[in-house]
């Protein structure tokens, strides 16, 4: 027998649509998308990412309309249970789980018990914490940390393997088909291969068995280190052939490790200044604009050929992201910014977004590609997989100057 007031969560969920649910808070829905997928603005306050660039994608199909927020500085996942939380409260649970008081409320309010009271007092902590949240700290040079043990993490490459014969096999395959990933490339850019003993200490320990890029600040020092999971792409397929019931109560795999805390939407890959000093960089820069693309390898690719761009480290730029490029783009390449995301569906909605953020600073943008530019010749290409000859092709189009 089940107890007076019981209240079956799971059974609520399944059976709530997330527009009632959103209802029941007292927010609009404001989703975009239809579908097994929707895409909805983040409200647990990861300040930089979420403003109107629906970072927090929702699984309708699951029963819990599972989500995680997309955004490289939350990366927060639940269930709609947590996502009314979000919507009541303007942030994230304590201690990132919902129970106790927390769990209680937003429990009454899924099932109808506290509907009046919950719209009137979701208004005022959610507009609170949007207006009030503080802007996050600057990221700190892992060797300026007050932390020793942190400081010694400054110079964990000196730990990297960069001959692929040297690494697992998993790293040597990840290596070998990221054909810009060469042995001289990654000692220029301080990466490589981390290995499964540590080197021989504990330093970058949970990293250990991962590709390591660095994150430098403008001035040339690390601000963090990132791990790329070399086996991601079987781990994702393989969480993609799971049913809805077998995927209940498990996260999808992550791509990339970013250490809690650093705020990666306030950084550029490739940002050092030190890359002005490099021959015919500053000239490019001012002939042909800031070429901007999404990740590590693309910078790194492009790089190879003589070409420097800045990678933002997703598919989605930040408002901070956005204005640090505008402000070196009036500075250095007379207001000129080329948008060279992924050819492909992810990196055109990326793409359009940067371009509304720059044409409203007046600033002369232009995309290098799009799936049916160039006859389609680059429809699906990522920039690390471009040669010297299509670079020319790029350039000889005109659509780049």
């Amino acid at each position: 027998m089940k107890p007076i007031g019981y209240v079956d969560v799971d059974k609520l969920q399944a059976e709530t649509s997330l527009e009632a649910a959103a209802a029941k808070c007292g927010v609009p829905l404001n989703a975009k998308g239809s579908g097994p997928e929707i895409r909805l603005d983040c409200p647990f306050g990861c300040a930089g990412d979420h403003c109107g660039r629906k970072e927090i994608a929702v699984n309708t199909e699951n029963p819990q309309k599972v989500f995680q927020c997309h955004a490289y500085e939350c990366q927060f996942r639940g269930n709609m249970l947590t996502l009314m939380h979000g919507w009541l409260a303007g942030k994230k649970p304590s201690g990132d789980k919902l129970k106790g008081e927390e769990f209680q409320r937003v429990k009454q309010v899924l099932a109808g018990a506290d509907t009046a009271a919950s719209r009137e007092a979701s208004k005022k902590p959610a507009a609170a914490s949007e207006a009030s949240a503080p802007p996050p700290q600057p990221n700190v040079a892992l060797a300026d940390s007050p932390d020793a043990r942190i400081c010694e993490l400054a110079n964990i490459d000196e730990k990297f393997v960069t001959d692929v014969a040297a690494m697992n096999p998993l790293a040597a395959s990840y290596v070998r088909k990221h054909p810009a990933l060469t042995p001289e490339s990654l000692k220029k850019w301080r990466s490589g291969y981390m290995p499964q003993d540590g080197g021989g200490d504990k330093r970058g320990w949970s990293l250990r068995g991962s590709i390591i890029y660095p994150v430098l600040s403008e001035s040339g020092k690390v601000l963090t280190w990132v791990g790329r999971d070399v086996q991601h792409d079987e781990t994702e397929r393989e969480f993609a052939r799971l049913s809805t019931g077998e995927r209940k109560g498990k996260e999808p795999p992550a791509k990339h490790r970013l250490p809690k805390g650093f705020h990666r939407g306030q950084e550029l890959f490739g940002q050092q200044a030190s890359r002005l000093k490099e021959p015919g960089y500053r000239e490019f820069i001012a002939e042909h604009g800031l070429v901007i693309v999404e990740g590590f390898n693309d910078v790194i690719g492009l790089d190879n050929l003589g070409v420097p761009a800045l990678g933002i480290m997703s598919n989605r730029m930040t408002e901070a992201q956005g204005a640090k490029i505008a402000r070196w783009a009036q500075q250095m390449a007379s207001g000129r910014v080329t948008l060279m995301f992924d050819c492909e569906p992810s990196g055109v909605e990326g793409a359009k977004e940067a371009m509304w953020l720059f044409a409203q600073q007046k600033l002369d943008v232009r995309v290098a590609w799009t799936p049916t530019m160039h006859g389609g010749a680059f429809s699906g290409k990522q920039p690390e997989s471009l040669t010297k000859a299509d670079w020319e092709t790029l350039l000889a189009s005109g659509q780049r100057t």
